[in-house]
C-alpha cells in the first residue's frame, strides 16, 4: 500500500527522479517491469530515489505494468514490496504475466468510458448551446434527453407538447406525431425525416429526424434514436450541420441544394468537380438519412426558412 503521506513528496518532487519513468515510456502495453530484474541491485542502492524516498517510506522493489496509451498519454499500474519484505518469486511474477492481459483490457474498458463520458459532455454542451428546443426519443415516444430550451417549454402552461409516463406526444397532434417517430427509427420501412405543423395562432412546426447509434450525442446510448425539434421561424441549417456533423464543405453543398441548384450547378458556384459533389452528396445521404436530393433539399430548406 502506497502511504498517503508520500502521494504529495512523490507528485511535487520525486516524480522526476523516478527511473521507472524511463523504462516504461516505450514499453507495449500488458509488458511488465520489475526494478531488480531490469535496472539492477546495484543501481537500486546508488539511486537517490530509492534511497531518500521509497526507503524513508518502507518501500522496497518496485513491479510495473502499462495498462493503455492514448494519444501519447498513458495508465500505468505499480506494486511496491515493503522495504523489509521478500522480493517477488518466479511463480508469483508468472502469476502478474498472465493477469497483465486482463488488466490491460480493464484499462482500455475504462479508458473508453472516460471516452463515453467525455462525449456525453460534449452532446449537453452541444444541445444546451441552441436555443431551439430539442428533444431526443426513441421510436415510442420514450425522452432519453432534452435541452434547457425544451425543458422551459415543458413547463409552460398549455404548451402543445408534454410528457405522458416519459414519452413525447402532442396535445392536438399526437397520432401523427406517433407515426412520424415510427418512420424516423425505422420501425416502419427506411428511416426518413418529416414535419408537423402544430395547431395554435403562432406558426410551430416540429422536425423530426432520424438519429443514427453512431451519431456522436448518441454514443451512449448506441441504438437509433429520434431528434424533435421545435421550429419557429427562426433560421437554424447551422443546427442541422452540427447536428449530424457535417463538414464545412457539406454544409455549403447542402446550403445550394436546398436552394434547388443542381449538382452541376453547385459544382461551378463553389468551384469544385462534379465528383468532388457527389462525394460530398453521398457523404450527406449517409450523415441525414436521406436518399435522394430532393428529400435533402427539403430537409435544409425547413431549417433555411
Amino acid at each position: 500500500m502506497f502511504p498517503a503521506d508520500g502521494i504529495a513528496p512523490y507528485n511535487a518532487y520525486y516524480t522526476t527522479l523516478d527511473p521507472t519513468r524511463r523504462f516504461m515510456e516505450s514499453r507495449s502495453a500488458g509488458c511488465w517491469y520489475h526494478d531488480v530484474n531490469e535496472y539492477g541491485r546495484q543501481k537500486i542502492r546508488q539511486d537517490c530515489f530509492y534511497q531518500d524516498f521509497l526507503r524513508v517510506f518502507n518501500m522496497g522493489e518496485i513491479s510495473c505494468v502499462k495498462l493503455y496509451e492514448h494519444n501519447g498519454s498513458g495508465s500505468y499500474l505499480s506494486l511496491v514490496s515493503a522495504y523489509d519484505g521478500q522480493s517477488p518469486k518466479e511463480q508469483q511474477q508468472q502469476l502478474l504475466y498472465r493477469l497483465a492481459k486482463h488488466l490491460t483490457m480493464a484499462g482500455r474498458l475504462f479508458e473508453r468510458v472516460q471516452q463515453l463520458n467525455l462525449e456525453i459532455d460534449k452532446r449537453d454542451l452541444l444541445l444546451n448551446q441552441h436555443r431551439t428546443p430539442l428533444w431526443l426519443v426513441n421510436g415510442r415516444g420514450q425522452l432519453f434527453f432534452c435541452n434547457q430550451a425544451a425543458e422551459q417549454r415543458l413547463r409552460e402552461p398549455g404548451f402543445t407538447l408534454y410528457l405522458h409516463q416519459n414519452r413525447l406526444t402532442a396535445r392536438h397532434s399526437a397520432g401523427p406525431l406517433s407515426n412520424m417517430l415510427l418512420i424516423a427509427s425505422g420501425k416502419q420501412g427506411p428511416t426518413r425525416a418529416s414535419w408537423i405543423r402544430l395547431a395554435g395562432t403562432i406558426q410551430r412546426e416540429l422536425l423530426v429526424t432520424p438519429v443514427n447509434a453512431e451519431a456522436r450525442f448518441n454514443l451512449s446510448f448506441q441504438q437509433p434514436l429520434v431528434l424533435v425539434a421545435l421550429l419557429e421561424n427562426q433560421p437554424r441549417s447551422q443546427l442541422l450541420a452540427e447536428l449530424f456533423q457535417l463538414t464545412p464543405a457539406e454544409t455549403r453543398l447542402a446550403e445550394l441544394v436546398a436552394l434547388g441548384y443542381m449538382p452541376d450547378e453547385c459544382a461551378a458556384r463553389l468551384g469544385i468537380s462534379i465528383n468532388t459533389v457527389r462525394t460530398h452528396l453521398r457523404g450527406l445521404f449517409r450523415k441525414t438519412d436521406t436518399a435522394r436530393q430532393v428529400e435533402l433539399a427539403g430537409l435544409f430548406a425547413r431549417l433555411n426558412r
